[in-house]
């Protein structure tokens, strides 16, 4: 494995995005804790999203093969929609043209996603990846009959050399934004440093390769959004607490604004049905840990979680829910909202937590 996906493999509380990460201490059962209850058999779920107006939430696995999970959050069940023996493909070839073939389901690593509406009621689910290739895989998903669940890979963009992607996300035009946590020659101590490490890409449907956005440099780019508008779009700096917005008609002007969160690093960030952000995370400043991570160390400790979301025209932040240190679900780093149910997502874990928001 290059050296850079080895450190990112290492670095999981920022949404660390490779085959090999570091992996939480085995839990002894699926039992509930600390105030949450566990749908356990996946692998390293750590994005959830909620397919509008159903009760079903698309999972990634970040581990090989694992791919994409669909999660019946009435029945407290799972069902494989992107893993060896589930697997389809139709390859979109006029929308994908530089895309080199189907995504080999046995290496798959997914995370980061990111799901837009598609013609006849259809969805686009993008993922970035890492198993065998580094791509944003694309797929489509629509709801079969019984309402259950149906995904078809349908194409990718390479990432450039060197480059790993660790979230993605999509203008209503198909022009994708991602983020790097971390650019060749930058490390992780930069990060807990306080330096920049990280920008946002950009592919434009129709062009052959992403391009760099001058102006979006962070301290470890994590999760990022664009608003309904398409005006804008929102990244997550972990270390630093923070969610930049920014313009998409000025590029190069830097951030517009910001959200300043209390003390936890926002991860994943997703835009809700009423156009907030949520943003969840890691509490990054335990004691027990020995308070804020100074190395990749550091993030390896279970750590608690908050929510909050996010008014992305003030930038003021909510939060939503917090919980605390458990061996049993650590890596927190997404969020999605499910009637009165609060669904996370994990890096680390063997298992989605769910609990009660009221």
């Amino acid at each position: 494995m290059k050296p850079m996906l080895m450190a990112l493999a290492i670095l999981s509380a920022l949404s660390l995005a490779h085959p090999l990460h570091a992996q939480a201490p085995a839990a002894p059962a699926c039992a509930p804790a600390a105030g949450l209850t566990f749908l356990c058999g996946l692998q390293n779920p750590e994005d959830v999203v909620l397919v509008p107006g159903t009760r079903w939430i698309v999972t990634s696995g970040m581990a090989p093969g694992a791919g994409l999970t669909a999660v019946d959050t009435q029945a407290k069940a799972i069902r494989k929609l992107y893993a060896p023996g589930t697997a389809t493909a139709r390859a979109d070839r006029a929308r994908f043209a530089g895309c080199p073939g189907p995504l080999d389901a046995t290496q798959a690593v997914l995370h980061g996603l990111a799901l837009r509406p598609a013609a006849g009621g259809r969805y686009t689910v993008y993922a970035t990846n890492h198993g065998g290739r580094e791509t944003i895989e694309v797929f489509d998903l629509s709801v079969a009959s019984g309402g259950v669940p149906v995904v078809t890979w349908i194409g990718c963009v390479a990432l450039p050399a060197k480059l790993a992607a660790n979230s993605v996300a999509a203008f209503s035009d198909g022009t994708l934004v991602a983020t790097v946590l971390m650019l060749p020659g930058k490390t992780f101590q930069d990060a807990f440093a306080m330096r920049k490490t990280g920008i946002v890409l950009q592919w434009t449907p129709g062009t052959p390769a992403f391009v760099e956005l001058k102006g979006t440099e962070l301290v470890a780019n994590n999760g990022i959004e664009t608003s309904p508008d398409d005006r804008e779009f929102y990244v997550a700096s972990t270390p630093t607490r923070r969610v930049y917005a920014f313009s998409r008609a000025t590029p190069g002007a830097g951030p517009l604004r910001f959200a300043q969160l209390k003390d936890f690093g926002p991860d994943n960030i997703r835009r809700t049905a009423d156009n907030r952000l949520i943003a969840a995370g890691l509490i990054d400043d335990e004691p027990a840990c020995g308070g804020r991570p100074k190395d990749e160390k550091g993030i390896q400790c279970p750590l608690g979680y908050a929510v909050a979301t996010i008014d992305p025209k003030t930038m003021t932040a909510t939060e939503i829910a917090r919980g605390q240190r458990t061996p049993s679900f650590t890596g927190t780093a997404s969020a999605a909202v499910v009637g009165n149910e609060l669904w996370l997502g994990s890096f680390l874990a063997d298992r989605l937590a769910y609990r009660s928001l009221k």
